[in-house]
């Protein structure tokens, strides 16, 4: 067993394509109580030199244990950790988390935290310990503490939820989803970040939030009113504010309403596919990344919607027992 000192160095700067740091991170787990392994993480940890605080420490004390494999029963639909670390290591990088997560792994602080998912064409209601109300929508998953106890109320999230947000002004509560956070001091919104579609999109109804989303100086903060629709296309990296009337945007949460600004027709395919539970394909790739910009607040059926975004996109639709499959018309 042997691996490049520079190699591992590159791993944990993030500096890796993911296909060669999945690599990695197979030989770490498979190899991680090897002396020689534990030698060179130790020597790279201290030279990082980071000084994490407790919240770091409660959130990415046990990334360790999530790259050894002690976590289990992944596929199951609710589940409790009795550390964060494990829960935060489904949404952000390994190589940032292990940066800090190594180092506290010796001396975690116990957190219970709980998971919940969302199967498709189904929606839950539920509340989290402050009095938070929300309504996630299909194939949505969150993890939340069994307390909040810090600065600042975090949660993590996947998917597509309204919420309505407690107030404490003394403690913010913010959604930390992949690349961007919703940063909130009481209010009531509706906001969906799925993993590996283009779009993110945060909808304000009452009171005010802030967005924060990459860009090419690190990070940049929108700040929302009520009446405010943000939208951050992850490919672009750009970031759109417009004002949506009262009468134009209804929230899921209302007879299965759907809303797409300029969004791809591949994610519209995918949130028709989670929230009506039938497959959708786009099978002409010359039409995935076309927009629509297309409102259903009655209620329509999936076929009516099919139906619209064809004649308006210009599309074929072609149905089978398996699906339904979308074509340009040539």
């Amino acid at each position: 067993m042997s691996i490049d000192h520079k190699l591992l160095q590159n791993y944990l700067d993030g500096k890796f394509p993911a296909e060669e740091a999945d690599k990695v991170q197979l030989f770490l787990a498979e190899h991680w109580d090897d002396p020689e392994v534990l030698s060179l993480m130790d020597s790279h940890f201290d030279a990082c030199r980071v000084e994490p605080s407790a919240r770091d420490r409660k959130m990415l004390g046990a990334v360790r244990d999530r790259i050894s494999g002690r976590q289990t029963a992944m596929r199951r639909s609710t589940r409790i950790w009795m550390s964060v670390a494990a829960a935060v290591a489904l949404l952000v990088a390994v190589p940032a988390s292990l940066r800090i997560g190594y180092r506290m792994h010796r001396d975690p602080d116990p957190v219970q935290w709980h998971e919940v998912s969302v199967p498709v064409a189904q929606t839950r209601a539920m509340d989290l310990p402050d009095g938070t109300h929300l309504v996630l929508n299909a194939g949505s998953r969150i993890t939340w503490p069994e307390s909040f106890t810090g600065g600042t109320r975090d949660i993590f999230l996947e998917g597509e939820v309204m919420a309505n947000v407690s107030k404490d002004a003394e403690h913010p509560f913010v959604i930390h989803s992949g690349d961007v956070t919703v940063r909130v001091h009481g209010t009531s919104f509706e906001f969906r970040s799925f993993r590996g579609e283009t779009q993110v999109q945060l909808m304000l109804l009452e009171g005010s939030v802030s967005l924060d989303v990459p860009s090419s100086e690190g990070s940049r903060e929108v700040s929302l009113s009520p009446g405010d629709i943000a939208v951050f296309d992850r490919e672009a990296g750009d970031v759109s504010l417009s004002r949506v009337s009262s009468g134009t945007f209804r929230p899921f949460t209302e007879g299965r309403s759907f809303s797409f600004y300029n969004t791809p027709l591949k994610d519209i395919a995918a949130e028709l596919e989670r929230c009506f539970g039938q497959r959708i394909v786009v099978a002409d790739g010359s039409i995935a990344d076309k927009r629509f910009l297309a409102f259903f607040t009655n209620g329509e059926s999936l076929d009516e919607i099919i139906g619209l975004l064809a004649k308006n996109g210009n599309l074929k639709v072609s149905r089978s027992e398996d699906g339904i499959y979308l074509y340009g018309r040539r």
